[in-house]
């Protein structure tokens, strides 16, 4: 497929890309949804997010045991994380939220238009 556009000749995607925006009905705007592979990168994502979840549950219960007051008041673990006292169980907490707010995100993201789309 070959367009020319002032002047230019736009051959390739270009091309087929143009092609298929100027369709008026949108007959030509198919494009495969790569169902297989979104299943996988949710289900890598979810693995993900469980070992995450198993790791704040150990240092949950380690922290329970050593009776760590950073463990049920946000103040003291920021100052925890902040301190110079070499608390590295509050900086690998710290970490793991981090770590669990992004990937959370995106999982969520993607399960909604994995749903959206499952419903077509």
């Amino acid at each position: 497929m070959e367009l020319t556009e002032l002047g230019f000749r736009r051959d390739g995607y270009p091309a087929l890309a143009e092609w298929v925006a100027r369709d008026p009905d949108h007959e030509t705007f198919i494009f495969r949804r790569f169902d297989r592979l979104a299943a996988r990168n949710l289900l890598n994502l979810q693995s993900e997010l469980v070992g995450i979840e198993n790791k704040l549950d150990r240092m949950d219960e380690d922290s329970r045991s050593r009776r760590d007051v950073g463990l049920r008041c946000w103040e003291t673990f920021v100052e925890e994380v902040e301190g110079q006292d070499n608390q590295r169980n509050a900086k690998e907490r710290r970490r793991l939220y981090d770590e669990l707010e992004r990937k959370l995100k995106d999982y969520r993201e993607l399960g909604t238009t994995a749903t959206y789309l499952a419903k077509d």
